[in-house]
């Protein structure tokens, strides 16, 4: 582990060889953890390194508070293999393989609660966590998307074994990936954010999808705000939890971020800080098997 200048506070660099590549990532402990302490996977979008992702996120301040451990990975080139293909270039790291890895290596370096490990991630990191939640569902005590779903590709696959409780945070005026699925719109959107891409699913189907792999029923829809819905689903136990937050006009964004983000990437609510209502669903829940 090293130590390296300009991260936060009880943050090290760890090392990690995965698939022939060193692939390395940043493991934020706060002090106040109590081991076992619960893993949150943190991954950023396309072309946007995990320290930039972090200043809209706030999640490493969340954790000192929280008193979980935060792992920042980076992916290949700024650019995450969520499954898509097409494009300039065909993304071929196996960023599946290698975050399974991350997760193996924290766990058995002590401290960290296996049965509580979580993903969150936004835009093509949202879309990897898909893929993950999708791929290795037995892996994760719960998944949080916000701009992103699942590569129509992936969703073609096999579909889970297992339950996971999937919480989704997704703008309608969202041009890189549209809340209707498909492909991101527009030229200049095309431009810059460029990669891999192949359509992603829609949040209606990719939410119909979880809540038949979930075996959970819908609950009313509630409104919060002036530009914010929340529609939920519960089955026999907490494995079977899906919410889904809809952002009225919301763009690619992170809502509530903490620092400026691009005005290309559209409107950023402030009706809820997408951290805090991630951190509460992951929060909630455990694997019975860990």
């Amino acid at each position: 582990m090293t130590r390296r200048q300009g991260l936060p506070e009880r943050t090290v660099e760890v090392g990690l060889r995965h698939d022939g590549l060193d692939r390395p990532f940043l493991l934020h402990t706060p002090a106040s953890a109590q081991r076992p302490a619960p893993l949150v996977l943190e991954l950023h979008g396309r072309g946007v390194d995990p320290l930039m992702f972090e200043l809209w996120t706030g999640y490493a301040a969340l954790a000192d508070e929280a008193g979980f451990v935060l792992a920042m990975p980076s992916a290949v080139g700024e650019i995450w293999n969520d499954g898509r293909s097409g494009g300039p270039r065909r993304i071929l790291a196996d960023d599946v393989g290698y975050l399974v890895s991350l997760v193996d290596h924290v766990v058995a370096a002590g401290g960290v609660d296996p049965a509580r490990v979580y993903v969150v991630g936004m835009s093509n990191g949202a879309i990897m966590a898909g893929r993950l939640a999708w791929e290795r569902p037995e892996r994760f005590a719960a998944v949080a998307q916000v701009a992103g779903t699942a590569a129509v590709e992936v969703v073609a696959g096999r579909a889970p074994a297992s339950p996971v409780p999937i919480v989704e945070i997704h703008g309608t005026r969202d041009r890189a990936d549209p809340y209707e699925g498909g492909r991101r719109s527009g030229p200049l959107m095309r431009l810059l954010v460029r990669g891999a891409s192949g359509p992603i699913v829609g949040v209606d189907t990719w939410a119909a999808r979880w809540a038949t792999v979930n075996g959970a029923d819908p609950l009313p829809t509630e409104a919060i705000g002036a530009d914010v819905t929340v529609r939920r689903w519960s089955g026999a136990t907490t494995a079977s939890d899906l919410a889904f937050y809809r952002i009225e006009g919301g763009g690619h964004t992170w809502p509530g971020a903490r620092a400026w983000m691009p005005p290309h990437l559209g409107r950023v609510s402030r009706t809820i800080d997408a951290t805090r209502v991630t951190w509460e669903f992951l929060s909630a829940h455990r694997r019975a098997d860990g």
